[in-house]
């Protein structure tokens, strides 16, 4: 699953600012916003302009 491999992706390095953002498309697709959410929290610092992408298409 996508999911577990953009985890794994993150706890080697955590700042790779499209795994947070396809992640939290991720759990957008399988309708887990509150996880989206702290995608958006954890890349809001690494990469503003992609984390309100996000947040956009979060609250749409």
């Amino acid at each position: 699953m996508l999911i577990e491999a953009y985890k794994k992706a993150l706890k080697l390095k955590p700042n790779l600012e499209y795994a947070h953002y396809n992640l939290g498309i991720n759990y957008l697709a399988v309708d887990d916003r509150n996880s989206a959410l702290e995608e958006f929290k954890a890349l809001k610092d690494i990469n503003a302009e992609l984390a309100n992408k996000l947040f956009n298409l979060i609250y749409k």
